[in-house]
């Protein structure tokens, strides 16, 4: 078991990389660490964008500065801990803090973070993680982007010169929904191209890297995940495979508990059937490098 190397778990929103991120972090000897890029998290951090991208041609001081706050987060050092304890506020707290200590010195650490997607090689190369993405069909993430009623302020992506180099196919219908934001449907399309298409050239390039359709994993949760654990040397017990099943299985949803089978195709009842042919058509190009027309 590679004891310390990092598990880094991403890809896009709503695409079920909390439930990856919480099944990998059973055994005992995982820590979870929840988000370090998301911008709303209670954290002194140097991010300032959503999906914020952080390159190996980014400048030294940048690269060092968030290299520092992730490392912080992930290894038992004073400065790390400092920070936490600057955030006690009571009891809870304070067993907080000493657990955080503890698990820090002791467990494998685990990132799940689909803000940080734009950053993944950067992350991979600095801190020689394993890395697992996370793909979902665009009609599902979209369906959640709906439901949930989330817009995205396109602007994020303008204002990192860098990244919009990396997004140039993209460039003008970005700018034209930072300017004036269309429907929740058609930014679920856009956000969901972004996403994959960055995905997708990270995949011709580390094509060793783990990438998990989302369906795979609902569809055959134990199998899929036992080969997962594997693949990031995790040892899969009946106690995993039991808290796995209790997860995938449940009659009753709950945070991390679904009928994942039904799951799949819940978005066939949350859109029109003119919003599921608009995003086919919307996301055509990059959705057949992972899905198939029996998907639809």
């Amino acid at each position: 078991m590679a004891k310390r190397k990092l598990i880094f778990v991403t890809g896009a929103h709503r695409s079920g990389t909390t439930w990856v991120g919480r099944m990998m972090s059973i055994p005992k000897y995982v820590r979870y660490i929840h988000e370090p890029f998301n911008i709303d998290e209670p954290r002194i951090h140097p991010l300032k964008f959503w999906f914020e991208y952080v390159s190996l041609d980014d400048p030294k001081e940048k690269q060092q500065e968030v290299y520092k706050y992730l490392n912080d987060l992930i290894e038992f050092n004073a400065k790390g801990l400092k920070k936490e304890f600057l955030m006690i506020r009571g009891p809870r707290d304070v067993l907080r803090f000493f657990k955080s200590a503890y698990e820090r010195i002791n467990k494998r650490p685990l990132i799940k973070d689909p803000l940080a997607i734009m950053s993944t090689e950067w992350i991979a190369k600095k801190f020689r993680a394993d890395v697992v993405i996370m793909v979902r069909h665009p009609a599902a993430f979209v369906a959640s982007i709906k439901v949930k009623k989330w817009r995205h302020t396109f602007s994020h992506f303008l204002e990192q010169d860098k990244l919009m180099k990396e997004l140039k196919p993209f460039e003008k219908q970005i700018k034209a929904y930072s300017d004036s934001p269309p429907n929740l449907v058609d930014q679920g399309i856009l956000l969901w191209n972004l996403i994959y298409y960055q995905v997708s050239q990270l995949q011709s390039k580390y094509p060793r890297w783990i990438y998990v359709r989302h369906e795979d994993l609902s569809l055959n949760p134990v199998d899929e995940y036992r080969k997962l654990y594997k693949k990031v040397h995790l040892r899969f017990d009946s106690h995993t495979r039991k808290k796995i099943l209790d997860s995938t299985t449940a009659k009753k949803a709950g945070r991390l508990k679904r009928d994942s089978r039904k799951n799949i195709t819940t978005w066939k009842k949350r859109l029109t059937e003119e919003e599921i042919e608009r995003i086919k058509n919307g996301t055509r190009d990059i959705w057949q490098k992972y899905y198939s027309e029996k998907d639809w």
